[in-house]
């Protein structure tokens, strides 16, 4: 196994207690030399050349007041649209089907289309602004009702999905379920006031801004002036708990009263969001939100997480996925993937919280063992493709590239610049990249800037083409000398395909000492002849 290199910066800087764990240490005979070498392997899109000040201008805006009945699975809304400057003043808009929206905006006109999308459940409408206008009121309403369906029991675990559901159990709406007009691809911005029955809760992203229970009905509010590519509604009889006095809110919201688990969680939520701002720049959002479902789900949404409610009671997710989707709020929901360039979150998120907090305990190299060898199981010839063409997980295979090659990718990449570079790093694209979207090329500029060197070779080879080297040692042997030994070998890439430029990691025990003799060794070729030098352990005179 390659050592740990220093958790200092990684954990003890940032609120962990860092574990310096020893190198696995091999027995042998200097007959039987051993090397031990392992490699380490494995939306809506804005133009990144937009300026911030022009996102501004792009996004529109949605000042929506709805009220639910989940009782009988239904909604009304009112949704006062202002667009961006320069917006064209006809266009398309997208409605999940039988919502019958309207404008008492004598400034707009609004028809349904013949030429429906290809779903079932959308309809879409076609609308024209008078000139000089882009602000219009648009009203609607009817019911949205999908039941959970299997996502695929192979891979999904159980898991299920809804497009969009309004029921008694509680209230699930996202983008995907078209509950507000879909105008463009453009980010947005919002204003959400909700009115439903008491004793019932609303989420949403954001801060709240409303929360009041009038006429036995219940008032909520929510707004975000941060950038966002969908807006989600979530209400169910929820019992809240909340932790004030810092910039950030913690908050906690249970199907039923557990004050010890919430606790739990609001404790956590310190925890982590602390050391994520430390690590990486200040957290994005005003809150941050445990809200459990009533099915089993792992979402993560800007400022919030859906978890299932057997999920959330595992002791085992509040150091494991929750840090995950707290991390999320920078890498995914406040730096946003590049449509079409490869989704770099999920494989970053999964190297800053799930392999991180394993290796603050020293468990580091076992969690990297454990994804190479997903990866050796899942990914054949047939299913392997270039991390640049990775969207989302869907099946085992897809979860070893996408999350597991790119965490060994970034593991690579810190290796070779240093723990101080790379969260310089980390922290450069952050600030530089907040609220918009970005790519591979993207961070490859930014640990650029901040290293000196030209890291072109490394993303190339491992983002845009598929596989991962084969080695191939042969000819080891080793010749004892005066000072110490002499080893040889033949290390070969036996991969098809163009050889890599590979850091490889050496490790040579030697029978009697305790420590191993470790070094890396570059490579270029599909060949190199190996040649290491080890002295001989010196015996102080009281032990000959």
């Amino acid at each position: 196994m390659p050592t740990e290199f220093n958790l200092s910066v990684f954990g003890a800087r940032y609120g962990q207690k860092s574990k310096m764990p020893k190198a696995k240490m091999i027995r042998q005979n200097t007959k039987h030399l051993l090397i031990a070498l392992v490699i380490l392997v494995a939306q809506t899109v804005l133009p990144l050349s937009l300026r911030a000040e022009n996102l501004d201008n792009r996004r529109v805006h949605h000042d929506l007041m709805v009220e639910l009945d989940p009782n009988a699975q239904r909604f009304r809304a009112e949704d006062t649209v202002t667009l961006p400057e320069g917006h064209p003043s006809e266009f398309q808009f997208l409605l999940h089907e039988g919502l019958r929206p309207d404008s008492p905006s004598r400034e707009v006109r609004v028809t349904r289309q013949t030429r429906q999308p290809e779903s079932p459940f959308l309809e879409s409408f076609h609308a024209k602004l008078a000139p000089g206008h882009r602000t219009f009121v648009l009203r609607y309403g009817g019911r949205i009702y999908h039941p959970l369906q299997d996502r695929g029991k192979v891979y999904a675990r159980g898991i299920r999905q809804t497009m969009g559901i309004i029921s008694e159990e509680g209230v699930y709406l996202s983008g995907s379920s078209f509950w507000y007009p879909r105008i463009n691809e453009d980010l947005i911005t919002f204003n959400l006031q909700v009115k439903l029955p008491a004793g019932w809760e609303v989420v949403s992203q954001g801060k709240r801004t409303q929360h009041v229970l009038k006429k036995k009905m219940q008032h909520v509010g929510w707004e975000t002036a941060a950038p966002q590519a969908e807006i989600y509604l979530i209400a169910a009889k929820f019992t809240e708990y909340t932790r004030t006095g810092g910039r950030v809110a913690a908050m906690v919201f249970l199907r039923t009263p557990e004050e010890k688990l919430a606790n739990k969680y609001l404790d956590a939520t310190g925890q982590y969001l602390s050391m994520y701002e430390k690590l990486i720049g200040p957290y994005p959002y005003q809150k941050f939100a445990l809200v459990e479902n009533f099915w089993e789900t792992g979402f993560g949404m800007p400022s919030f997480t859906l978890l299932g409610p057997k999920v959330i009671r595992f002791p085992f997710i509040l150091h494991s996925s929750y840090p995950h989707e707290i991390l999320h709020n920078w890498w995914g929901n406040s730096v946003f993937p590049e449509s079409g360039k490869g989704n770099w979150t999920e494989g970053l998120t999964a190297y800053l919280a799930d392999h991180l907090i394993k290796e603050q305990s020293g468990r580091g190299p076992a969690y990297r063992q454990a994804t190479l060898q997903k990866y050796t199981d899942y990914v054949s010839k047939t299913k392997d493709f270039p991390l640049a063409l990775f969207r989302a997980r869907h099946s085992s295979s897809t979860e070893a590239v996408g999350y597991g090659k790119s965490l060994m990718f970034f593991h690579m990449l810190r290796l070779g610049l240093s723990d101080e570079i790379f969260i310089r790093g980390l922290q450069d694209f952050y600030a530089k990249n907040r609220f918009r979207f970005a790519s591979f090329n993207n961070l490859q500029r930014n640990f650029e800037y901040v290293s000196g060197k030209n890291l072109e070779k490394e993303f190339n080879q491992w983002i845009t083409q598929p596989g991962a080297p084969k080695l191939k040692v042969s000819r080891a042997a080793a010749r004892s000398e005066k000072s110490g030994y002499r080893l040889t070998a033949l290390l070969e890439q036996v991969q098809p395909g163009k050889a890599y430029q590979l850091r490889i990691p050496v490790a040579v025990t030697l029978e009697g000492q305790p420590r191993s003799h470790q070094i890396f060794v570059n490579m270029e070729t599909r060949r190199l002849e190996l040649k290491i030098k080890v002295r001989k352990k010196k015996v102080p005179k009281e032990e000959k």
